[in-house]
């Protein structure tokens, strides 16, 4: 049966158990007391709070990776996105870079991390007292590392200096402590992803497939290294999975990444678990047995006629870098193969077949459908439909599926695709980046011509990537493409373009770029926190 991992369920019970954040929990008497006495007995209570550990960085709207908030901003930060205007206003704020402390987005999913990293270190904590064996107890421990790992990775991303808590609150003075550096933060990132990598399997069995491995905690313990440009260690990490126990490879098909057709497969590191468990019509963002477990993704990207919401259009950058490249004479496509699964366009204008996406509908009808919110870009975006056509975005839509209104969540068939987090395809252009980095050219140039080979590009030569600069620009063309509105790209820009990046952003005609000050390259510390803890401080670069 599809989707048996229960841990994509949070339990009824755990919903006032563990639902609180830190400073909620603080807010009250003690709403875990009554509970307290009768729970951590056995495993089943140890497991149904890992199920909860899980929850806040899924969760619908509010987790980073949920199809609101998280998935949103991110992406709008992108130079290779157009966000529409007029829609949520904190979006538009992020987008834009119009946002402040007090950004509502960018406070929830603040919350939501520190609300996993609350959960982990109560699981932490309460398995010593539960009656389990120690092999069972340290896979545990592991597994909730692995999960503030990847909070604390977020945080060191997006906001820099944090607080650092590895302990339960327990007291409204232990709530109180001062942000950590980054570079602690990232020291911490590390610790758990590498306590996480020794103990975590290698491989999961059917019914437990959408929890952490070794190899989630390896490659994200890997791009920690990028992060902090500590390119040797990053390098030696990458090759971890390159072999055995790890069987990691490209599916010969890119969309298969993107649809539920072929999940778990061998090119997934790690990924989101969607189903069609729960209540369709439920609240969103609520953590009960009746919750809902679709995929929201496709309701904000697709257009109206395909029942979607319509939030966002590919930016110039990246049509113009799919055009770069058109694939050999006498090939099955003329472009990039990633091009069909990623975007959607009148095909005739670029000399091939004209296609059509869910139920028959033709490119025309999904733009026309779409025209009222795409018209609000006008004039002060300068989207370009006249070099190459009109384009809409595919990824992470369900316009694959041939059904009347599949991109609806309320529709007869919402999408249960999964969402891939890290794929392999993201291994190798990080491995390649880190070898380059090292002045191993050849390993580079072989990684890179792994993702090429798949997307129907022939080779690049060790002529054509003769040194450092050129490889890293075709890395910077490949992750466009491979990874487009898959949460990446506003990572690498602004680890590629430290002091430029404004600059940048006006070339690639990103949205508000005018408005990009150094302090953009940072989230703020939300005002909540700094209200609810009187020991953090405010970003410099805000301050």
């Amino acid at each position: 049966m599809k989707k048996s991992f229960k841990y994509i369920c949070a339990v009824a019970m755990l919903a006032s158990f563990l639902a609180c954040n830190e400073k909620e929990f603080l807010k009250t008497d003690d709403p875990n007391r009554s509970t307290e006495a009768s729970f951590w007995k056995n495993e089943n209570d140890v497991s149904a709070a890992l199920a909860a550990t899980y929850s806040p960085l899924r969760a619908s709207l509010y987790g980073y990776w949920g199809s609101f908030t998280g998935i949103q901003d991110i992406n709008s930060l992108g130079d290779d996105v157009f966000t529409i205007p007029g829609e949520e206003a904190p979006t538009w704020a992020v987008a834009s870079f119009s946002n402040n402390e007090n950004n509502g987005d960018l406070s929830s999913i603040y919350s939501a991390l520190y609300q996993g990293i609350h959960r982990a270190n109560l699981l932490i904590d309460r398995i010593k007292k539960v009656d389990m064996s120690d092999e069972k107890k340290s896979a545990y421990v592991a597994e909730a590392k692995f999960l503030r790992g990847l909070a604390y990775f977020l945080l060191a991303s997006n906001w820099g200096n944090v607080p650092i808590r590895t302990v339960p609150v327990e007291t409204t003075d232990g709530y109180a402590i001062e942000c950590s550096p980054k570079a602690k933060v990232w020291e911490q990132v590390v610790s758990d992803f590498t306590e996480a990598a020794g103990k975590l399997p290698a491989v999961r069995d059917s019914k437990e497939q959408a929890r952490a491995t070794s190899g989630a905690a390896i490659a994200y313990l890997g791009k920690a290294y990028i992060f902090m440009e500590d390119y040797a260690k990053a390098e030696t990490t990458f090759d971890l999975l390159f072999k055995a126990p790890y069987n990691y490879d490209l599916v010969p098909n890119f969309e298969d990444n993107f649809t539920d057709k072929n999940e778990y497969n061998k090119e997934s590191v790690f990924e989101w678990n969607f189903s069609p468990i729960g209540n369709q019509y439920g609240a969103w963002s609520t953590e009960s047995a009746s919750s809902p477990m679709y995929n929201y993704l496709p309701q904000f990207i697709g257009p109206p006629a395909g029942g979607g919401w319509f939030k966002y259009l590919p930016g110039n950058i990246v049509v113009t870098e799919f055009m770069k490249e058109p694939r050999p004479a006498g090939s099955d496509t003329k472009f990039d193969k990633r091009m069909y699964a990623s975007l959607m366009w009148k095909r005739s204008t670029l000399g091939e077949t004209d296609a059509t996406w869910y139920d028959n509908k033709t490119f025309d009808d999904l733009w026309n459908s779409a025209w009222t919110k795409i018209r609000r870009l006008y004039p002060e975006t300068p989207m370009d439909t006249t070099t190459y056509g009109r384009f809409l975005i595919k990824k992470g839509t369900s316009a694959w599926r041939s059904e009347k209104d599949a991109d609806n969540y309320w529709g007869p068939t919402p999408s249960t695709a999964n969402l891939r987090i890290f794929r392999f395809a993201e291994v190798l252009l990080l491995r390649a980046e880190a070898a380059a980095m090292n002045g191993n050219n050849g390993k580079a140039i072989g990684d890179i011509n792994r993702v090429r080979q798949r997307a129907g590009l022939i080779d690049k030569l060790a002529a054509d990537l003769s040194d450092k600069d050129k490889i890293m620009a075709e890395i910077d063309h490949q992750k466009l493409l491979e990874l487009f509105f898959e949460q990446n790209r506003v990572y690498d820009l602004r680890r590629w373009h430290k002091t430029d990046l404004g600059d940048v952003y006006k070339a690639h005609q990103k949205q508000g770029a005018n408005g990009f000050m150094p302090k953009h390259y940072v989230f703020p510390i939300p005002g909540d926190e700094l209200k609810a803890n009187p020991k953090a401080t405010q970003n410099d670069l805000w301050k």
